[in-house]
């Protein structure tokens, strides 16, 4: 009888209960890692989209604070849309009919002569025709002439 209860108790194995505490272990430092990659993500992406140091300060603490699977998405939904160093997209340049600074990239109808941002010249005469063309262009657009200024 002795030997049907002994048979009868659970029996607790020592290794699972170690394979257990090592799972969480990894477990844990897994979540504490991604949360420092998304504290790092946030700060670089507030960063990129504005100059408000206000909202920059705001954004990684709130991330620090809340976890990433609360704040992140929230994030994600109320952070500015655009980057700073956004201009007009190429298509929308083109239908506009502007050419973009071969010094400082900034857009400018093509019927300026300097650019609007840093006062460059946008176009330069051709050494053939003495046509102007803008400073972008590899070649006249009248005569055909390559443009020696021109760097690829």
């Amino acid at each position: 009888m002795f030997n049907i209860l002994a048979e009868s108790t659970p029996y607790i194995d020592l290794t699972t209960a170690t394979w257990m505490k090592d799972f969480f272990i990894v477990l844990i430092s897994f979540f504490i890692f991604l949360w420092i990659v998304c504290i790092i993500w946030v700060g670089k992406d507030i960063a990129s989209r504005t100059n408000n140091i206000l909202l920059q300060i705001v954004s990684i603490i709130l991330i620090t604070i809340f976890s990433p699977l609360i704040w992140l998405p929230l994030y994600i939904i109320i952070r500015p849309v655009g980057y700073k160093k956004d201009n007009i997209p190429w298509r929308e340049a083109c239908a506009l009919n502007m050419i973009s600074c071969y010094n400082c990239g900034t857009f400018n109808p093509k019927e300026y002569e300097c650019c609007i941002k840093c006062g460059e010249k946008l176009r330069i005469k051709c050494k053939q025709c003495w046509e102007q063309y803008p400073h972008s262009y590899q070649y006249c657009n009248k005569c055909g002439a390559p443009n020696i200024e021109f760097d690829l």
